[in-house]
């Protein structure tokens, strides 16, 4: 098995493209939700990295590990469905702080 062609399969499946585009919608939401409340801080830009592309790249790692081994699969889909919860909770309070829509808490992460 080619470790090259794994990763690159990994890396262009649409899960992956999923978590990215859900990644930078939270991000770019976040960026104007801050600026709106004035609260936008060129410091708070790099939280970026740990918050929310070293889960990816965590995720990344575990699909590599369960293509290559096979008895991965549920860290997988459990990654997976984690990534998904995040970042949908940032890009809900991310639209409930720049509509005032009235978004329950439990669906928002904490600002």
């Amino acid at each position: 098995m080619d470790f090259v062609a794994v990763i690159i399969e990994t890396v262009s499946g649409a899960e992956v493209i999923g978590l990215i585009a859900l990644m930078i919608a939270n991000v770019l939401l976040s960026i104007c939700a801050a600026v709106k409340n004035n609260a936008f801080s060129f410091r708070n830009l790099g939280d970026f990295i740990p918050k929310r592309l070293l889960p990816l790249v965590a995720y990344l790692l575990v699909a590599v590990l369960a293509r290559v081994s096979g008895g991965w699969t549920a860290a997988v889909i459990a990654v997976y469905a984690g990534l998904v919860a995040m970042y949908g909770a940032g890009i809900c309070a991310a639209v409930k702080s720049l509509t005032g829509v009235s978004i329950p808490n439990i669906f928002s992460e904490k600002s």
